[in-house]
């Protein structure tokens, strides 16, 4: 009973290490904020509608729970605090993203062409593709229990690799500027974007997790610099060429994935960075057919839910 305890708290861990590289869709939110904006680069739009998961690189936190959901099912926080400080476009973005309705909902919970959420569904079909080669690699390192360590490990980290490729396809297909989108869109967010999630967020994460009122806002602070700085790498790996940015994921990722291994087994096992390319090329060859239709049909909705969005805030001007 110990073992599987640990196991799994290994695995909880396990998903913070890939984000640190692959951003969990941040180029697919930032497509929908640019469509949303009429094809045009709102900077301050396109980094709200990525800034929900900022609290994604804490999921070895225990408090994830709270702070994802703070960010993905109260929106409105921000919605509310935003005209006062001059970051509507900001806030237009970040509500578009939400989980309640918005493009994480049609992701996770309800797909616009898949019963479940679009990308839960794909990942399960690929976790299965991904879970021999992973449990071949574990019984070349001598590793018990192979197939158990490989099911689990293919699951966790089938999601980010799904997301990534949705990324790396619409770069391809819809809108080769948008990694150089989301590097700017960081790069020239306004520093009061976190003054914005302090006051939304601040004393609810206080209450929340036990911490003082300025651990709080001091912890809101580090973490939204933390997720700049990604965003600033990840868009900078979306410029370049499909097959280097297919490197620079799979030379960070293997590396991170090794980590985790060590962490769980005691041993050291090397996760070739060509491993890690092609479980993304199956990925993304597993979308490729279906991706197009599900951005489509999600913006379609998208846009009747924000004209709701926009229409509020007007009432709110009269």
């Amino acid at each position: 009973m110990k073992r599987v305890f640990v196991l799994f708290t290994c695995l909880f861990f396990l998903i913070s290490l890939p984000l640190e590289v692959f951003a969990w869709g941040s180029g697919t939110h930032a497509y929908f904020a640019k469509q949303l904006s009429e094809g045009k680069l709102n900077a301050e739009e396109v980094y709200g509608a990525t800034v929900p998961d900022l609290f994604n690189l804490m999921l070895d936190s225990p408090y994830y729970d709270d702070l994802v959901g703070l960010t993905h099912k109260q929106a409105t926080k921000v919605k509310t605090k935003a005209r006062k400080m001059g970051l509507e476009d900001f806030a237009f973005g970040f509500v578009s993203h939400n989980e309640v309705w918005g493009a994480d909902y049609t992701a996770h919970e309800s797909g616009r062409t898949t019963l479940e959420g679009y990308v839960v569904t794909q990942s399960r079909v690929l976790a299965l593709s991904l879970k021999p080669p992973l449990q071949d690699i574990l019984e070349q390192g001598g590793i018990s229990s192979p197939s158990f360590i490989a099911g689990a490990l293919a699951a966790g980290v089938s999601h980010p690799f799904i997301e990534t490729a949705i990324d790396l396809l619409i770069k391809r297909n819809e809108d080769p500027s948008i990694g150089s989108a989301l590097r700017q869109s960081a790069q020239d967010r306004p520093p009061a974007v976190q003054d914005l999630l302090v006051t939304a967020y601040g004393k609810s994460l206080a209450r929340k997790t036990k911490m003082s009122e300025e651990e709080a806002i001091n912890f809101i602070r580090e973490s939204e610099t933390q997720y700049q700085q990604l965003m600033v790498r990840y868009g900078e790996i979306l410029t370049e060429e499909e097959p280097l940015a297919l490197q620079a994921l799979a030379d960070q990722g293997s590396g991170l994935l090794k980590e985790y291994l060590t962490l769980l087994t005691g041993k050291e096992i090397d996760i070739p960075p060509d491993l890690i390319i092609e479980f993304l090329t199956l990925a993304i060859q597993q979308v490729e057919d279906t991706y197009q239709g599900e951005l489509t049909s999600t913006l379609t909705y998208l846009k009747g839910r924000m004209r709701s969005y926009l229409s509020s805030i007007l009432r709110r001007r009269r």
